[in-house]
């Protein structure tokens, strides 16, 4: 439940209704505005007390029954958009975020090349695999730590942010040291162990959709990771499995729109990995942006057909900066009542 207090409350009352809704065994998460206070009432409202009857006291505007399972992530318990900092750049709420880098750290010479190329093009989130999930064991399974420390330097040389993929706990530590950005692939969407220890790294996340999840199990896996702590939590949205074979995954634009609608966390897209190809990964582009996704997560490489993963879908780094100017116009259209006109924040 969400119990909203009437404008500019007294800390004592505050103080008391956080006491009687831990009493009525839910836990409390206050959040304060400007006028307003909140109180999220996290907790099943099958098996507790109900809180309404707080509604008849004298500074309770009203008391909002949650039906949906995620309440935190929920647009009811924080109605505007969340904006996440990431040091040089900022998502959400009208700050549109371009997010690039190859599927897998391959060689200094390669990460450097395709940093400088994306910053050249006005990207300050650089994404690299170091841990990498492969369908085949004998796939190319990434560089590990020796990747993370490559990361490290062209985030130093670059002043760009970093995001890296995490598979399992033992990975998390030394990541975390290394990465502005934890991300959460699509395999371990609803691994709610990995989820709780992942929260606990004080890094924002960026919680990709399984290939099979509902849209309601991918908001309750960000439910997972903001209840246990993790505040800066992006969605993002790759693509699922369906019977289509004209794509490697069927990109639900749909999920995005619902997504951005039940929730305050920015939404992003990942059109490589749905695409396939990289000659669809414009098009997607175009129509994540047009569809409210507040950002993009592609994947680019200074020689596609050389590289140990993804090498069909992955854009040549050189030609990245025309890529983006192609997306830019349609960014500052899309951007609310075109007050961003500046693209890339």
């Amino acid at each position: 439940m969400i119990i909203v207090f009437k404008p500019h409350p007294d800390e004592a009352d505050v103080r008391a209704i956080e006491a009687k809704v831990l009493e009525y065994g839910y836990e409390p998460r206050i959040i304060r505005g400007v006028e307003r206070t909140v109180i999220a009432c996290v907790g099943d409202e099958i098996e507790h007390q109900s809180l309404e009857a707080l509604q008849v006291l004298p500074f309770i505007e009203r008391v909002i029954p949650v039906q949906k399972r995620f309440k935190v992530v929920s647009r009811e318990f924080h109605p505007s958009n969340s904006i996440i900092d990431l040091g040089p750049a900022k998502i959400g709420a009208g700050h549109f975020m371009m997010i690039a880098g190859p599927c897998a750290v391959e060689s200094r010479e390669q990460l450097r090349q395709v940093t400088k190329d994306a910053v050249a093009a006005g990207v300050k989130v650089i994404r690299g695999g170091v841990f990498k999930p492969r369908t085949s064991p004998y796939d190319f399974q990434g560089m590990g730590e020796e990747g993370l420390k490559l990361m490290a330097e062209v985030r130093d040389e670059f002043g760009v942010a970093i995001v890296t993929e995490v598979l399992a706990v033992t990975h998390l530590k030394a990541a975390a040291e290394v990465a502005d950005v934890l991300q959460i692939g699509a395999r371990n969407c609803q691994n709610y162990h990995l989820l709780e220890m992942v929260a606990d790294m004080g890094r924002p996340v960026l919680l990709k959709r399984g290939m099979a999840t509902k849209i309601e199990e991918w908001l309750l896996a960000a439910e997972y990771l903001m209840v246990h702590g993790c505040q800066n939590v992006i969605l993002c949205e790759r693509g699922i499995r369906t019977f289509e074979n004209a794509t490697r995954f069927t990109l639900d634009l749909g999920a995005v729109a619902i997504a951005k609608r039940e929730s305050h966390l920015p939404v992003i897209v990942d059109p490589s990995h749905p695409a396939g190809v990289a000659d669809l990964v414009l098009p997607l582009s175009r129509a994540s942006i047009a569809c409210g996704a507040d950002g993009l997560i592609v994947e680019t490489h200074p020689n596609p057909p050389e590289a140990c993963s993804d090498a069909a879908q992955q854009i040549r780094s050189s030609e990245f900066k025309a890529f983006m100017d192609n997306l830019e116009p349609l960014i500052a259209l899309c951007s609310p009542d075109n007050a961003n006109p500046t693209a890339f924040s």
